[in-house]
């Protein structure tokens, strides 16, 4: 198995003596491929789908991305691929093949967003193992996926590991991400930082959207959310409450949103909330600077002992 760095952008090539995979990078470098892996969101990941060319092309994505991005092309919340690839679900702890000659297994990761997975694949001629992890935070709202890929990994025996150096700190200070301390942030900022909390309504982590949303109501300061954004919740968690700006409520979503319940209309006045706004930069801007909150926030101890515990012959952070 040979593997090539994609140059200034994170992901790899994968070449056996008669299949080659992308592993994430950018549209430049994943043109060329008939088979695409996503480990994760970013802006490149989501322009690899939304600049997608070949029908024939099949990605392979983990089922809690797929269905996130279903569900943002149903609410226009995120462009449609012109052309629709091929979309493969990897199953989580189930090893999967590629072509003829690689076996790959993803295990659920938490980056921050929804759908990233850490994967080992295996060369099913040389038995050759190569884990790779894309960014990561130790201290998330999912740190046992953390916990569990760290085990299978170090069970692997692993030949290489590829990991991202967006985890690391480069200030080397020794404290991490922690979900604590966002919460402890939200009820400082909620009432003061509007633009700070505006920048944490994005859509690619309905998980922490759910937190949010019941965070500002303890503090009395509810979400009143766009319609879009209260349709995508509300298939998320049905039994939870979502005001919803009932003067931004387009036609034809009026009679879905009058016989649903909990989709709850209010106005800023009445129920003293937050409204939120809508945004003109592009979604996928808006993806990067999300994401950058949980990037190079881990300790570079907690690194060091998690590469020892995986144990592999060699290690590269690119």
């Amino acid at each position: 198995m040979k593997i090539t760095q994609i140059s200034n952008n994170r992901g790899i090539i994968i070449k056996s003596s008669i299949k080659k995979v992308i592993i994430d990078g950018d549209v430049e470098n994943a043109s060329a491929f008939k088979d695409v892996v996503i480990t994760h969101l970013s802006a490149n990941t989501l322009n690899i789908i939304e600049s997608n060319s070949s029908p024939y092309r099949r990605i392979n994505v983990s089922f809690d991305l797929m269905q996130l991005l279903q569900k943002l092309w149903r609410n226009d919340l995120l462009k449609r691929p012109e052309v629709m690839p091929k979309f493969r679900i990897l199953p989580t702890n189930y090893p999967s093949v590629l072509g003829l000659e690689f076996r790959i297994t993803p295990f659920d990761n938490d980056d921050g967003l929804t759908g990233s997975f850490a994967i080992l694949i295996e060369d099913m001629n040389t038995g050759e193992k190569l884990g790779y992890v894309p960014n990561f935070i130790t201290q998330g709202q999912h740190r046992n996926r953390i916990k569990k890929w760290k085990k299978h990994l170090r069970d692997s025996k692993l030949n290489q590991l590829i990991m991202f150096n967006t985890n690391v700190d480069p200030d080397k200070k020794q404290v991490g991400y922690s979900e604590k301390d966002f919460k402890n942030q939200f009820t400082e900022k909620v009432k003061h930082d509007d633009d700070w909390l505006q920048n944490q309504l994005v859509p690619f982590n309905p998980a922490r959207l759910l937190t949010i949303n019941e965070l500002a109501a303890e503090s009395n300061n509810p979400i009143i959310w766009l319609p879009t954004y209260a349709r995508l919740l509300h298939y998320y968690y049905p039994d939870e409450d979502w005001l919803y700006q009932s003067d931004q409520l387009p036609d034809d979503l009026k009679k879905f949103f009058e016989k649903t319940h909990h989709l709850v209309a209010a106005n800023q006045q009445d129920s003293n909330g937050i409204l939120q706004s809508k945004s003109i930069m592009p979604l996928n801007q808006r993806l990067d600077e999300y994401a950058a909150q949980f990037k190079h926030t881990l300790p570079q101890n907690d690194l060091t002992e998690i590469m020892q515990i995986i144990g592999a012959q060699e290690t590269y952070l690119i």
